[in-house]
């Protein structure tokens, strides 16, 4: 069974399309579980009259993406755990065909995405997972992408066994990299992710948090680099850092351009207060050679590549 956990937060416009994809699948052999961060907007209200049948869970505080997940996670029953995003939309089989990827994988492939397109555009391609450069900074991969890192799990799919190895999401996070994060450790334990092109969502993107805002800001900042520290070797961090003190001015001038210099400083402080915190939950570390290969190549047009993406 797979166990598909969608997280909302204030998305109660959100739902219909996401909820009703996933009703009309022709898939059965699933379990629907809504996890709702203390919403205001009467969401809990709309799920119990309009989506009776889905195990609803109600927390008493929005507690991020982090920690919301991973107490859906505790409640779900599946031995596959589907994360989707309140503004991810399935296409038809999408479901079906994730499930038959599942069932003749091999023993190391623990996480499984689909391709996720823009709902606006949906010959765009949104992310085929996520690229990782060696400075820290991820990005969203396309179909041509030949190194994929991690998964956007805004749609991806992991075992449950693998789940509980990893301890779920790393709740200090609350927000952004997450994903990052817990990919690089299902990784590091020897985990393959399976991107599945003819499995496919349709992406709002953004529709929660926003894009370009202090909030978001401060998370990705914190996050990127807490998620260095916690799953780069210590060789590549060295390696990378005149790469990432050019990243860190980037950021600085563009932030202070936008009317965040509070903000990031903010986030800057944080970052710091976390580094012992971080550095205890380094665990198992692929050699460098072994890691750097599931980088992009620093060799591919560097000059655009240490630019911030803060809107991944």
């Amino acid at each position: 069974m797979i166990s598909i956990l969608v997280l909302n937060y204030n998305g109660k416009h959100l739902l219909q399309d996401c909820l009703a994809s996933i009703l009309n699948q022709n898939f059965t052999d699933y379990e629907l579980v809504i996890v709702d961060n203390n919403s205001s907007d009467g969401s809990t209200a709309y799920v119990k009259e309009h989506f009776p049948k889905a195990k609803l869970v109600e927390n008493t505080e929005n507690f991020g993406f982090a920690k919301g997940n991973n107490i859906g996670i505790k409640a779900c029953k599946g031995e596959w755990i589907f994360f989707l995003n309140n503004d991810a939309v399935l296409e038809q089989n999408c479901l079906e065909i994730l499930a038959e990827h599942i069932e003749k994988r091999e023993p190391e492939q623990l996480i499984f995405a689909p391709i996720m397109f823009k709902f606006y555009f949906p010959e765009q391609v949104d992310s085929a997972g996520d690229a990782l450069y060696p400075w820290g900074y991820a990005c969203k991969c396309n179909t041509e992408n030949k190194v994929v890192t991690s998964v956007c799990c805004g749609a991806a799919i992991f075992n449950r066994e693998l789940l509980e190895k990893l301890n779920g999401f790393d709740e200090d996070f609350f927000l952004y990299y997450e994903d990052v994060d817990l990919s690089l450790r299902a990784r590091h334990l020897g985990t393959k992710i399976c991107i599945v092109p003819s499995a496919k969502v349709l992406h709002k993107g953004s529709a929660t948090v926003g894009k370009r805002n202090a909030q978001s800001l401060y998370y990705i900042d914190r996050n990127r680099f807490w998620t260095k520290l916690k799953n780069f070797p210590f060789w590549t961090l060295l390696k990378y850092t005149p790469h990432s003190f050019i990243c860190s001015v980037s950021s600085l001038l563009l932030w202070t351009k936008r009317g965040f210099l509070g903000t990031w400083l903010k986030s800057r402080f944080a970052m710091i207060l976390g580094i012992p915190k971080m550095l205890k939950k380094r665990n198992i570390i692929a050699k460098t050679k072994e890691f750097e290969s599931w980088l992009v190549s620093p060799s591919i047009n560097i000059k655009s590549r240490i630019t911030p993406n803060v809107e991944n």
